[in-house]
């Protein structure tokens, strides 16, 4: 492993005195934040937040958030959970933090500059007015690129921001040494998840290179990570997870999940799919065939074969047809196929060459990563592996987690009005006849139909950030909000609901049956997720895939809505 400009004994020294930062250790699990946002424009007050990580998070989007919520005079005061040193986000600047410290901010909107006073501020300022250096790849940067380009760009790179870092030290020798300490590890991070996005994006098939890239990741970063963790910021699941994947599910040039169409024949032929697939033999034995046919294409897409003779096996044909059907495609959405290959992959994970309180952190993030991907609670099959992570705050970090949606998902009586049964609509089977009878009872309201589903990252992204500010442009509009969500289980449907607070009088949830879903989608011609329709007040189609609304362009949608207000 290439040594750093710090010693041993320095890192212990920094190490030790990060763990008096965080307030001993794990006693501490909050820092106050208070002060003032001054002259702060209109366009900037609905993201006066601060958001706050957790090592655990795959998907940065679903960080941590609190609403800021000034007084007249700009004030305010908040408690900031933590558990150790990291970094917030105080609107748009980080901002370093210790459990059971005091921090006075203000920040002014002419300029969004932050500045941060107290006796326990030293290294917050000094990671505000010396911000390190990060990876300066964009993620495309390295499309398309083999592993050995990516391994000389990343030692380079590497090289790059140390060599900046010891530049920032010597024009400003009063630097500390945890300020030295957590800008390494944050440079280093950023590198890190660039490089791991090749996991997406190399061409190069991982049995046909030589490894060293991946070797380089494990040397530098995976064997070496920082204590406390969290100084990494929302970087250390991401980075943790696919890493990991790299190693459970080869790059191949298959365009296919290969495990996943794997496990997915495993639950029909072990019987744990939804019952109404048929499982006749003959079914049963094309399954057979079809796992026959994909071992001998994954085989073939890890080869150095012609791409040609990749695109024209029979298997990439006769997958498609096989998980066209609605229920089979249910297997894949509503997580009974990632919660098999998680399980997996779990019990792989004591295979991999890293410390053991590492394999311990990659087990609790592929268990936050399931709870957070489908918004629903652990299943029963991964509930049990919860016991091999060792440590207990990751271990309850995972359980509050699932506790959450498994709490959320218990609406109110006045929430459940909004949650429509399917009773009425069963024994329906044609798609617009289906859709008919759902918008019947709101003729004479102009309708935005969504279509989503619990795990769609994008679907949930729209839903977090944009329904309310829409909701609200349109607030003195008779607007209808219909959801059709698809391939979601109930529990994940309703606490996605919950969590997002999408109920009351203008908010309609339905949860159909596969073949009814299927079967609307259809009928309007519903090809990806989310999907966006206006219908007016007869209930008649307004837009089309061309000029679909969009969330976040609420004015647009306004427009578009007002034309059909007195029609």
């Amino acid at each position: 492993m290439r040594q750093t400009s710090m010693n041993k004994s320095t890192i212990i020294t920094i190490m030790l005195a990060l763990v008096c930062l965080a307030g001993q250790g794990q006693t501490k699990t909050s820092a106050l934040v208070r002060g003032s946002l001054l002259n702060i424009p209109k366009q900037a007050e609905s993201q006066l937040t601060i958001y706050y990580y957790n090592p655990l998070v795959a998907q940065s989007s679903f960080a941590n958030e609190i609403p800021l919520q000034p007084d007249s005079l700009g004030r305010f005061e908040v408690e900031v959970p933590l558990t150790d040193t990291s970094p917030v986000q105080l609107v748009f600047q980080r901002l370093m933090l210790s459990p059971g410290k005091k921090y006075d901010v203000e920040m002014n909107g002419w300029d969004f500059k932050l500045t941060c006073d107290g006796s326990d501020a030293s290294l917050a300022n000094e990671m505000l007015n010396h911000e390190p250096p990060r990876c300066s790849w964009n993620f495309d940067t390295m499309d398309g690129k083999t592993d050995a380009f990516v391994l000389e760009a990343a030692e380079k790179e590497l090289q790059r921001m140390e060599a900046a870092i010891d530049s920032m030290q010597q024009a400003n020798p009063s630097l500390s040494p945890e300020w030295r300490y957590c800008a390494r590890y944050r440079a280093l991070a950023s590198l890190a998840q660039a490089v791991v996005q090749q996991h997406f994006t190399s061409p190069a098939v991982r049995q046909n290179s030589d490894g060293r890239l991946w070797q380089w990741l494990h040397d530098r970063f995976i064997c070496d990570l920082p204590r406390p963790y969290s100084i990494i910021e929302d970087r250390l699941g991401y980075i943790i997870m696919y890493y990991m994947e790299e190693f459970f599910a080869p790059r191949t040039r298959s365009k296919l999940n290969l495990p996943d169409i794997d496990a997915a024949i495993d639950i029909v032929l072990d019987g744990q799919a939804d019952g109404t697939i048929s499982r006749t033999e003959a079914f049963a034995d094309s399954l057979r065939t079809l796992r026959t046919m994909l071992q001998d294409y994954k085989a073939l897409a890890e080869s150095n074969a012609a791409d040609s003779l990749i695109a024209s096996h029979p298997f990439e044909r006769a997958a498609k047809g096989f998980f066209s059907d609605p229920y089979l495609k249910n297997i894949f959405r509503n997580g009974i196929v990632s919660e098999r290959t998680t399980a997996q992959y779990i019990k792989r994970i004591a295979s991999l060459d890293m410390p053991e309180e590492v394999r311990d952190l990659a087990r609790a993030v592929m268990l936050y990563n399931e709870i957070d991907q489908y918004h629903a609670p652990l299943r029963p099959a991964l509930g049990a592996l919860l016991g091999e992570v060792k440590d207990n705050y990751l271990r309850n970090l995972v359980t509050e987690r699932s506790n959450h949606y498994r709490d959320l998902a218990l609406l109110s009586k006045a929430d459940e009005a909004s949650l429509m049964p399917n009773e009425p609509l069963a024994g329906l089977t044609d798609g617009k006849e289906i859709f008919s009878k759902i918008i019947e009872p709101y003729r004479g309201r102009i309708l935005l139909v969504d279509f989503w589903g619990t795990w769609c990252v994008p679907c949930k992204m729209y839903l977090k950030n944009n329904t309310h500010s829409l909701h609200q442009a349109l607030s003195d509009l008779p607007v209808t909000y219909i959801f059709l969500c698809n391939g979601s289980e109930t529990e994940a449907w309703r606490s996605t609901i919950a969590e997002y607070k999408l109920t009351g009088k203008d908010f309609v949830h339905y949860n159909l049956p596969a073949d009814q879903q299927q079967a609307v989608q259809e009928y309007l011609g519903v090809h990806k997720y989310p999907t966006y329709i206006i219908f007016d007040k007869d209930g008649q189609r307004v837009t089309t895939e061309a000029d679909e609304p969009r969330p976040y362009q609420p004015e647009a949608v306004r427009e578009t809505m007002l034309k059909l207000k007195d029609k």
